[in-house]
């Protein structure tokens, strides 16, 4: 027969009644609580009897504290003689039972009540979900300006694409969890100066709900890319981990009887340069080429050496090539990069001339951009055509821009060709109806060579 049991904390922190409720219940069935936390609670057999549970709060209380303070042991001596009996104390809470009928309520005016939970809410937990709802908008406006800068790297990227809702959601928690507590706080505060005391109604499940949702999103999107799923996996590892050490750290220190200050400025310190020393491994694997950033769709197929430079050369299926738009007689690195999500799928593709040949200028380059949810198409065209934009240095201006072009020799609605500095390039906007495609020419193509790239470039009817 087990003495130990373990059971999810499906109610908040502030839910006395719930919380009450729910001890009340266990030790009826024979099971005394020990330990309360965030998660789960545990709970060690004990003969089934009636017994009546309390919760308090004691706003000075914190869990870094290596004793209880003066004030909270007279409070809690003062309960003991009506009759209660001191269970656990975690953080700023304390559970207390009887066994008597008649023991006196422990907290029996609601206005102290309100207050006392205030102050704690106020000191241990209000400030962590500001800060955090101010991080997630930090996140969200960081996240939105990678999409406005390139909507297409962006919205073909199902990873990226997957955390927009993932912090719109973690924002959601925390301002419902703020508006539901100050609405709490507003009418709480009204009913006690009647002598009624409201309680604060838990809604537990939602935290888990939105929890499970975001986790959802995230597996979905990661799982999409082994290399994502790896920097995933690597991440969290990185991050959860300290926070571990962190907790493991704090109660060594408690244990040591160091200050309450002392211990949550050495365990906040000693958790974020774990983070930091992580997430720092992770960048130098990645850049190093131990930890894959992205897929790729083939791997090469030889190398050569060039100036004392070792490199790949690649050999990817392209929709053209220069060699069907020319006849030149040379060696290429065939190179090709694909990432697609439900709203936009995106290949960049390059052509590139060995170094050493004596022939040069014959290297082609193109991305094809195709929308999949046609409210997109016109934003998305918008952004690439003023994706380049004059710079003006000294009075001087430095053109950079598209320029429209005859859209007839592609087959195409709109055609765009930039111009840049004093010149004129061959790199071309192309639009059909739902692909737009940016192609650059190392070399002055002729019409029937630019038709013959509209035909390979051009969406199937």
């Amino acid at each position: 027969m087990r003495t130990l049991k373990r059971t999810l904390a499906n109610f908040s922190f502030f839910d006395q009644q719930t919380i009450e409720k729910k001890l009340e219940d266990m030790a009826a069935k024979g099971w005394m609580v020990t330990k309360a936390g965030n998660f789960f609670w545990t709970y060690e057999r004990i003969p089934p009897q009636k017994l009546r549970f309390a919760v308090t709060y004691f706003p000075g209380a914190s869990e870094f504290d290596p004793q209880p303070s003066e004030k909270q042991l007279e409070k809690e001596e003062l309960i003991a003689r009506d009759g209660w009996k001191l269970v656990l104390r975690w953080d700023a809470m304390q559970i207390f039972c009887t066994d008597r009928e008649d023991a006196v309520p422990i907290e029996t005016d609601p206005v102290p009540q309100v207050e006392n939970i205030h102050l704690t809410m106020r000191k241990n937990i209000l400030f962590g979900q500001l800060v955090t709802v101010v991080l997630v908008f930090w996140s969200l406006y960081l996240q939105f300006s990678q999409l406005w800068r390139d909507p297409v790297e962006y919205l073909s990227n199902v990873t990226r694409l997957a955390s927009i809702p993932c912090w719109l959601l973690l924002l959601l928690m925390a301002v419902l969890d703020l508006a539901l507590y100050f609405r709490w706080e507003r009418r709480a505060r009204k009913a006690a100066e009647h002598g009624i005391s409201l309680p604060l109604r838990s809604r537990k499940w939602l935290p888990w709900v939105i929890l499970a949702l975001v986790g959802a999103f995230l597996f979905l999107s990661y799982s999409a890319s082994s290399a994502h799923l790896l920097l995933m996996v690597c991440i969290a590892v990185v991050t959860v981990v300290p926070v571990f050490l962190g907790r493991w750290m704090m109660k060594k220190l408690k244990e040591k009887g160091i200050s309450k200050t002392m211990n949550r400025v050495v365990s906040g310190i000693c958790v974020g340069l774990l983070v930091i020393v992580g997430m720092v491994a992770v960048v130098a694997a990645s850049i190093g080429g131990w930890l894959p950033m992205d897929d790729r769709s083939s791997q090469p197929v030889g190398q050569y050496e060039w100036n004392g430079i070792t490199r790949d050369i690649y050999d990817d299926p392209l929709p053209l090539t220069v060699e069907e738009l020319t006849h030149v007689d040379a060696r290429w690195s065939k190179e090709s990069r694909l990432q697609e999500s439900p709203l936009v799928s995106y290949g960049d593709y390059r052509q590139d001339l060995l170094y050493g040949q004596e022939i040069q200028g014959y290297d082609l380059s193109y991305e094809i951009t195709d929308v999949k949810l046609p409210v997109l198409y016109d934003w998305i065209k918008d952004r690439l055509i003023n994706e380049r934009q004059d710079e003006v240095h000294d009075d001087f201006v430095f053109m950079d821009h598209f320029e429209p072009a005859d859209p007839a020799l592609w087959g195409a609605e709109e055609a765009y060709q930039l111009h840049w500095s004093d010149s004129i390039l061959d790199t071309y906007l192309v639009c059909w109806d739902n692909r737009i495609v940016e192609i650059t020419f190392y070399w002055q193509p002729t019409q029937e060579q630019i038709q013959t790239a509209a035909e390979h470039l051009k969406p199937s009817a």
